[in-house]
């Protein structure tokens, strides 16, 4: 009877594992194809109500560049620009590995624990950075990505 539900277990993970890839992966072509066609212009970017309207960072501002600098392996300025990236990157890598070896192994440990603390930890530092800059820009007149001052 265990070894039917963990098998069930297996099959259900793998299922899983499969889809989040195959999403994940159409998603980081689609962003990437968007990225490389702003930026040697042959596609006009969307611009940034917060940005525009409001003149403040979104919590997403900064993203592009933080990417950019992660993929050159700059790791410092790219929790500069923005701290999600980074963070994102670890908790898929997290994700990734830790699900991998449980398929692996199949040794009956679970290797893959739903964390929601790392997913808040995540939400907490991002939105708390999105606000310390903020604060730095409007309150204090520092512009920590540029694009203002």
């Amino acid at each position: 009877m265990e070894s039917c539900l963990q098998e069930d277990y297996y099959k259900r993970l793998k299922s899983d594992f499969i889809i989040v890839n195959i999403v994940a992966g159409a998603a980081v072509l689609l962003i990437s194809a968007v990225i490389m066609l702003q930026r040697y212009g042959i596609m006009v970017g969307i611009p940034c109500g917060m940005h525009e309207i409001l003149h403040i960072y979104c919590p997403g501002c900064g993203g592009t560049r933080a990417f950019f600098a992660l993929m050159h392996g700059d790791v410092f300025q790219s929790i500069y620009y923005n701290p999600a990236v980074f963070l994102g990157a670890l908790l898929v890598l997290y994700y990734e590995s830790t699900v991998f070896l449980t398929l692996v192994k199949k040794n009956g440990k679970i290797y893959f624990y739903r964390k929601t603390g790392l997913v808040y930890a995540f939400l907490f530092i991002f939105l708390t950075y999105a606000i310390v800059r903020d604060y730095l820009l409007v309150g204090m007149g520092i512009d920590m990505i540029g694009d203002f001052l």
